[in-house]
């Protein structure tokens, strides 16, 4: 099952280190995982909200932060922060979502494993 990397903003940064928070999730079958730089995105939901309006999922803020969806087909895995290091080829990932719990290492792992440029060939080093 291929796996989606979708970014915030849409393209990475040349910049040689990117530090953000990621999202890892499932919908319809395909596994997703959503980066978005600290300066794009500051938390999970607002990346979970980014994601839902592009894929047309109807969606709603019940107070400035809480996120209000239902979508039988979706499931969020976990979310955590990361680091991504472009020129040392290394993506190093932590921590853990307030509102969506961690992220599942292993299945990360075999998504990175599978992804196309630039994440692919990356070292993985989970904390």
């Amino acid at each position: 099952m291929p796996t989606f990397i979708v970014t915030y903003p849409g393209r990475i940064d040349p910049s040689p280190v990117l530090e953000g928070k990621f999202l890892q999730l499932r919908l319809a079958g395909g596994d997703y995982l959503l980066f978005a730089a600290a300066a794009e995105l500051r938390y999970h939901n607002q990346i979970l909200a980014r994601f839902l309006s592009s894929q047309d999922i109807p969606h709603r803020w019940e107070r400035e932060e809480t996120l209000v969806f239902a979508h039988p087909d979706l499931a969020i895995l976990g979310g955590g922060r990361f680091r991504l290091d472009q020129v040392g080829k290394t993506l190093r990932v932590w921590d853990a979502s307030g509102v969506y719990g961690r992220f599942d290492a292993a299945a990360l792992s075999a998504q990175i494993d599978s992804a196309d440029a630039p994440w692919q060939g990356l070292s993985l080093s989970v904390a």
